[in-house]
């Protein structure tokens, strides 16, 4: 990474020595010389970038001592005379910050920044002011202020549980002048529950919303919006039906364009929090698709595509945009992801001219397993692979391919061709892509041989349904392995297709005490050789996975399978299909969380029909 690494491995500059060194340039980032290195990095911006040397070098040092050289040295930076600095180096500091408890050192230059003549800056100011000193501290600062901008901030970050008297508080600050204020006054109240009290909450939310919604959403705030902080203290409280209704009533045409939009991720909100929401927001959201032009049709129609269910639920519509030149690639992958063959066309349209949209590999899966033609988009991928005939060709072609299995067996020619001119680099995707097409790709078992990678024996195993392809890797592996996901998708094959040896079965024995992937895939191969007697324990194992986004598939497939053996475990399937609420997955992106919990939904009652009978 830099000098400073090296320094520390070899011992030749302890403590405050090295940081000197490195503030001196003695042993800067790589890339860059002297001691301007984080001058340079802040300006420039990268101190911001996970993973830059800069910043990795900065980390290192604060988290060895928080209030340190290095933390002092970043403190300088927040009075310098450019804005663009003071504004990376509050949001860098605001990283920093460990969330775990205070940072007075870095409250008392946050403090004076409040003052600053750049509103960007006062605000994150007021955000790590509030983070970083005790909750007095911001509430005396909250009272001192006379500036929106700064008081708005501090309102939106303040830990109102932590604050002393905060119900008084609140309450003279619901009738504050600000509208901005009130609003958020009344969000915290809210959190409260006191049902008697959320109607009138309610409607002084809604009375403060026009004029607050463009002044929480103002360009470089990392303030929540409007619409999001009302949703987030709905959903706090349970309020399933009065947040979907607000939503629908935000949204209606008649209101104006910035409460529509506020309406909009009401209903978003919503949709990812309560799984029976895309059924009673839908209609709202369908009814902008045949608007002109705007930032409420634009989220609108997102809205549509980030929930399977709705974009079921409003397939005919996102149907009729699907050549809308803004909107149409977003209504296109949605289409497709719930398996709608109308989609087709676009999305083979979309692949042809390299559009980066995030979701169209995941809709040319959906519409394969759909029984979709695979004519256009197996062409369409030949096309792409042909005008990149290096080996490192791009993921999308190769991933429709797999998608379609045995109808891209067209494809030969063009997979073969990356086996053969793999010079420098292992074409995993080429085996990937041929083990999907199976029997029907005999014509590339000669290349598949020259290989000894993972990848293409599993790929070889496909193709030829040779058990020796697989027994040759096993008998070079332990008796008892501690893991091995490849060895446990061998053995599963083998059990599907003959059986298991005996040493082959204590292989298996050996993966199913692996917690993870091999337990899970283990667990089917142990039903397939042992059948009912492993009953029990695989009802012991499997139910924790089902709520795990990774292995719950799998997991919900070998219950499946065992039909009325599994039938203890119907309690918690039915508790998992009756939760209102969506199953929280450790999945960054709240929309794919949502997607996840709608797939899950779907398995989990597959399987229990077949458990059932």
């Amino acid at each position: 990474m830099g000098g400073y690494l090296i320094a520390l491995r070899m011992g030749a500059l302890p403590g405050e020595d090295l940081i000197h060194g490195l503030l001196e340039g003695r042993s800067a980032p790589r890339g860059v010389n002297g001691p301007e290195w984080l001058e340079a990095g802040i300006v420039s911006g990268d101190v911001l970038v996970v993973g830059s040397d800069a910043r990795e070098h900065i980390l290192h040092f604060v988290r060895a001592d928080r209030d340190g050289l290095m933390t002092r040295r970043l403190l300088s930076f927040t009075t310098d005379r450019r804005a663009s600095v003071r504004r990376t180096i509050f949001e860098l500091l605001d990283q920093l910050w460990g969330r775990d408890s205070g940072w007075p050192l870095v409250a008392d230059a946050a403090e004076p920044a409040l003052r600053d003549v750049d509103a960007v800056v006062r605000r994150a100011a007021a955000t790590l002011l509030v983070n970083t000193a005790e909750p007095d501290r911001a509430m005396a600062a909250l009272c001192a202020s006379t500036d929106p901008v700064v008081r708005i901030a501090l309102m939106d970050a303040m830990p109102w549980h932590r604050v002393a008297g905060r119900q008084a508080i609140l309450q003279r600050l619901q009738s504050d002048p600000v509208p901005a204020i009130r609003l958020l006054a009344n969000v915290a109240t809210l959190s409260e529950d006191d049902p008697a009290a959320w109607p009138a909450l309610d409607a002084a939310i809604r009375a403060d919303l026009d004029a607050s919604a463009a002044v929480l959403d103002v360009p470089g705030s990392r303030l929540q919006t409007a619409g999001r902080l009302w949703a987030r203290a709905l959903i706090r409280l349970d309020r399933e039906d009065d947040c979907c209704s607000w939503a629908r009533r935000l949204a209606k045409p008649g209101e104006g364009p910035q409460v529509r939009l506020e309406g909009v991720r009401l209903a978003v909100a919503a949709m990812r929090e309560w799984r029976a929401a895309p059924g009673r927001v839908t209609p709202i959201l369908t009814g902008t698709l045949g608007e002109g032009p705007s930032e409420v049709r634009s989220a609108a129609l997102n809205a549509l595509a980030a929930s399977l269910t709705a974009s079921r639920l409003a397939a005919d519509d996102l149907a009729t945009v699907m050549d809308d030149p803004e909107l149409g690639a977003v209504a296109a992958t949605a289409l497709g992801s719930v398996g709608d063959h109308r989609a087709v066309p676009s999305l083979v349209r979309l692949m042809l001219s390299d559009s980066d949209e995030p979701r169209l590999a995941e809709a040319f899966r959906a519409v394969a397993r759909a029984d979709a033609d695979p004519g256009a988009p197996v062409t369409a991928a030949r096309q792409m692979l042909a005008a990149h005939p290096d080996s490192c060709a791009p993921d999308l072609p190769m991933q429709v391919l797999a998608a379609f299995g045995p109808a891209a067996a067209t494809a030969l020619p063009e997979l073969i061709a990356r086996l053969r001119g793999a010079e420098n680099d292992t074409p995993d995707w080429a085996f990937y892509v041929l083990g999907r097409i199976g029997p029907a790709a005999a014509a590339a078992v000669p290349e598949l041989r020259q290989y000894r990678a993972q990848g293409a024996t599993l790929a070889l195993l496909r193709v030829t349904s040779d058990r020796e392809v697989a027994e040759r890797y096993l008998a070079g592996r332990p008796d008892e392995p501690h893991r091995g996901r490849f060895e446990s998708e061998l053995l599963t094959w083998l059990a599907e297709h003959g059986g298991l040896t005996v040493r082959q079965h204590k292989q298996v024995r050996s993966l199913f005490r692996a917690p993870g992937f091999e337990e899970v895939e283990s667990a089917r191969a142990l039903w397939l050789h042992e059948g009912p007697a492993v009953a029990p324990e695989l009802l012991e194992v499997l139910p924790k996975y089902l709520s795990d986004d990774r292995y719950a598939a799998k997991a919900l497939r070998v219950l499946a399978a065992m039909r009325p053996h599994a039938r203890p475990v119907l309690d918690q399937l039915d508790q998992l299909v009756s939760s209102r609420h969506r199953i929280r997955f450790n999945i960054a992106d709240l929309d794919a969380q949502m997607r996840a919990d709608e797939m899950l939904l779907a398995a989990t009652l597959a399987a229990r029909n077949q458990i059932a009978g």
